[in-house]
């Protein structure tokens, strides 16, 4: 709905502010756009606690108001960042002995765990924890989610060793067997699983980050605009903080181009990305987004 795409792209918007180190408190040419933002995302959450319907959008607004919060430790946003904190806790699925794991698009739903939404839960709550909010049992839930999934999904995961690849599926069934109707969802979410997988823990030399790692370098590398912006914007994150030769070779090819498809001096569209061709769903906001993901 319109509803649950403002609240994603608005979150979207103020991250790409708030990363390039722009608040709603210090003095600067921005300090009133991420202020209306913050301010229209505090306004639009429900009593309760919640963003939106889903964990998609109510995710991404927990990691903006919270990543503000971090920043400044502006007293009014720390009840609706630990508020949105809370609804990512209680929508949290358990396996049947009740350990948390990862997260569906609404309730909890142990066997239909999907790694895209899960990816930004566990954004949410690493920014929910840098800001000193109460995240419980929740990384710890989504590092079990992160192992046991993995495991699953390749079954010669004891033989593999840093340089050979490893993969990561888009839905995962936590009780056995496929995920609950959804046989057809085999996209490959390797990208999700190395950011969290460095989130969670894993260091370079780890053969579950390593062999993730090098499976994005071979199936994902993005040669030209335009290209998946939402795999891409997942594995710059991911080959950034797993450092080394796989970064110097991606920022060596992904930093000019982004910069070379970025549309110049052409009015309101200045700065922005085109949307045709990246693969991402969203046709309605597709220059917001893409912009967004280009940016971040």
């Amino acid at each position: 709905t319109m509803e649950q795409a403002d609240v994603a792209c608005t979150a979207y918007a103020v991250l790409c502010f708030l990363g390039a180190g722009y608040d709603h408190r210090l003095p600067s040419k921005y300090k009133a756009t991420v202020k209306k933002g913050l301010e229209w995302l505090a306004a639009s959450q429900k009593p309760a606690g919640l963003w939106g319907d889903r964990n998609y959008e109510h995710a991404i607004a927990v990691m903006a108001m919270a990543e503000a919060y971090a920043m400044t430790n502006d007293p009014s946003l720390k009840e609706p960042s630990q508020k949105g904190v809370q609804i990512i806790l209680d929508r949290q699925a358990k396996d049947k002995d009740g350990y948390p794991l990862a997260w569906d698009y609404t309730q909890p739903n142990p066997s239909r765990l999907d790694a895209s939404v899960t990816g930004w839960n566990v954004m949410a709550l690493k920014s929910a924890a840098a800001g000193g909010l109460n995240i419980g049992d929740g990384m710890t839930g989504a590092k079990t989610w992160l192992e046991r999934c993995w495991k699953d999904h390749n079954k010669n995961w004891e033989k593999l060793d840093p340089y050979g690849e490893s993969t990561f599926p888009y839905t995962w069934n936590a009780l056995g067997g496929d995920p609950t109707g959804f046989k057809a969802e085999k996209r490959d979410l390797s990208c999700v699983a190395a950011l969290c997988a460095v989130f969670l823990g894993h260091h370079a030399g780890d053969v579950m980050l390593d062999t993730l790692c090098n499976h994005i370098m071979k199936a994902q590398f993005p040669n030209a605009y335009p290209t998946n912006t939402y795999f891409m914007y997942y594995n710059t994150l991911a080959i950034f903080q797993a450092g080394g030769d796989h970064w110097t070779k991606w920022n060596g090819v992904v930093r000019d181009m982004l910069v070379n498809a970025q549309r110049k001096g052409d009015g309101c569209f200045d700065g922005s990305w085109d949307f045709e061709g990246t693969q991402f769903v969203g046709y309605k906001f597709g220059r917001l987004l893409s912009t967004a993901y280009c940016c971040l």
